[in-house]
């Protein structure tokens, strides 16, 4: 089930009071941290994508509200976070939990960013590479990796086009073995960051790291900033603008659908009265087809 508003600031002042940290686990606090850490941001993408780093922090272009799904089930959704570099287009999405759909809804987004780039492109050539990298907060495709990579590849293992490429991150899989004192890569301690939420913990694992201290910084400005709240609000104000558009959609498509029948049966030659009845019209909605 979503988070309520009451419910995240209940965990935030449980926190706060623990002397712990917001964990970037919930979507605000994760869009914050990947725009407002850029030397984290660059050096995460660099060891999940292989792109050099000094590209990354070079050519950084905040793509966020450029490409907007336009389905009936998810009308003007943006992903989570959605950045340009030079050659190539990456989209992160963290999922916090497993539902039915999620990879269809993620599927839906990268396609419709590949839809919108070939409308741009002057050559297929020329278009740059997308990947969307999915950390997930749970196991996935029951899987020992830490790290998926998955392409269009043919019974052969043939890969069918190296313009796009999906990662899922298996999240779970880290912390567990955090938790069991094991050794941990720099890839690994940059992701299990995002789930911390102990100070102590978080400044060890930081220590002497720079694109770490970064976050573990963010971290605490936005535990201890009454703004939090604000975010959450901000990305429930979005949801809810969201759905009332798609309840809009819905709306307008039923209505246009009574209409439509209505015509034909003026046309036939029913009468008004019983166009109402079978349509919900009014009689002056029904009037102006005429």
């Amino acid at each position: 089930m979503p988070i309520t508003k009451k419910r995240f600031e209940e965990i935030v002042k449980e926190l706060r009071r623990k002397g712990e940290i917001v964990p970037a686990t919930y979507d605000c606090i994760f869009k914050t941290i990947m725009k407002k850490c850029p030397k984290y941001r660059a050096d995460l993408t660099s060891r999940l994508t292989g792109i050099p780093k000094n590209l990354i922090l070079n050519t950084y272009q905040e793509k966020n509200t450029e490409y907007v799904i336009d389905n009936a089930l998810e009308k003007g959704k943006v992903s989570d976070v959605l950045f340009g570099i030079e050659g190539y287009i990456i989209n992160y999405e963290f999922n916090n939990r497993k539902w039915a759909g999620l990879i269809e809804r993620n599927d839906a987004y990268l396609g419709k960013v590949k839809n919108d780039l070939i409308k741009r492109a002057k050559s297929y050539a020329s278009m740059p590479k997308v990947i969307q990298i999915n950390i997930n907060n749970f196991y996935c495709f029951l899987s020992k990796e830490n790290l998926l990579d998955f392409k269009s590849r043919g019974k052969y293992g043939i890969i069918e086009s190296d313009k796009w490429g999906k990662l899922y991150i298996n999240l779970k899989l880290i912390r567990e073995k955090y938790d069991r004192g094991l050794k941990l890569s720099k890839l690994e301690k940059e992701l299990l960051i995002l789930t911390l939420t102990k100070v102590d913990e978080i400044e060890a694992l930081a220590k002497g790291d720079v694109e770490l201290m970064e976050v573990a910084k963010e971290l605490k400005r936005l535990t201890n900033d009454a703004y939090t709240i604000g975010l959450y609000d901000e990305e429930e104000e979005r949801k809810r603008i969201e759905n009332t558009k798609l309840i809009t959609a819905e709306e307008k498509g039923a209505s246009n659908e009574k209409k439509s029948i209505a015509k034909n049966l003026l046309k036939i030659g029913l009468p008004i009265k019983d166009i109402i009845k079978v349509t919900g019209l009014s009689k002056k909605q029904i009037t102006t087809l005429m």
